[in-house]
């Protein structure tokens, strides 16, 4: 879950309803001056269902032991890697190359982003379910490779897409989570503005408005891209359980927060 402190209390967006906003993001990028990896509908694939591990979790989260809701940043490694393992395995189920996508996602999670976060850091002495994690997917990896084929072509266009979904994400998270409460300005690095682009460039974010953020230079095609994302509001207090945290959540209305991004 994504939970950011607003005056009525905690605002709670689900993390499938998150990739559900990054989906209707991502369908919106691309002009003349940030194309489309191509194929282009397995990546606005990848980005509907980079999260699609967490929907069981979700259905009864947990608290922490002071009794807060337990949000995304806030799980056990072991958690973390099983969720996403089930995130990994729910893409690969719609086709090879929204696998690829997802699975370098998923290690990426652990991997410094796969160096977009500055140097990786070292897979050895890092947790065993960490390890595990990374190793597995690989595989999984090398599998989509063999099976799609394409070689260079397909690295230079898995490795675009993936910079892509990194670039969405992060957005998202900036409109859902800390980003726009807080007024700040994130930057989403090296995104691609073709394929082959390694050095891409760095866009910058910043609050537009209450529900709207800006970003610069412009990659999508409309004015204005609408970012409608469902929460909903709790209590900010310490919850006996997880039942007891289950009990508000499953009484409080679902609302359609009416977010934007918008051109600088």
């Amino acid at each position: 879950m994504i939970i950011a402190r607003v005056p009525d209390g905690l605002r709670v967006i689900t993390q499938t309803a998150h990739q559900e906003q990054c989906r209707r993001i991502m369908s919106a990028w691309g002009n003349d001056g940030f194309a489309r990896p191509l194929p282009w509908e397995p990546v606005v694939a990848a980005a509907g269902v980079h999260d699609e591990g967490w929907r069981a979790w979700e259905q009864h989260p947990g608290v922490d032991g002071e009794g807060h809701p337990r949000g995304f940043t806030a799980m056990p490694p072991a958690g973390h890697c099983a969720i996403h393992a089930r995130s990994a395995a729910a893409a690969r189920d719609e086709g090879p190359r929204v696998g690829l996508l997802v699975g370098m996602h998923v290690i990426g999670l652990t991997m410094g982003r796969l160096g977009l976060d500055g140097p990786m850091p070292a897979l050895g002495g890092r947790d065993d379910a960490i390890r595990a994690l990374v190793r597995g997917e690989a595989g999984h990896a090398r599998a989509a490779r063999a099976k799609i084929g394409e070689g260079p072509l397909l690295a230079s266009w898995a490795w675009a897409g993936y910079r892509l979904l990194q670039a969405v994400d992060v957005l998202s998270l900036y409109l859902t989570w800390t980003g726009l409460i807080s007024g700040s300005t994130w930057t989403l690095p090296r995104v691609p503005r073709r394929e082959g682009d390694e050095a891409g460039a760095d866009l910058r974010v910043c609050p537009a408005g209450e529900s709207a953020c800006s970003v610069s230079p412009w990659p999508f095609g409309p004015d204005t891209v609408p970012a409608v994302a469902e929460c909903r509001v709790i209590d900010d207090r310490a919850y006996a359980d997880d039942a007891d945290l289950g009990a508000e959540l499953d009484a409080a209305p679902v609302e359609q927060m009416p977010m934007e991004v918008v051109a600088a």
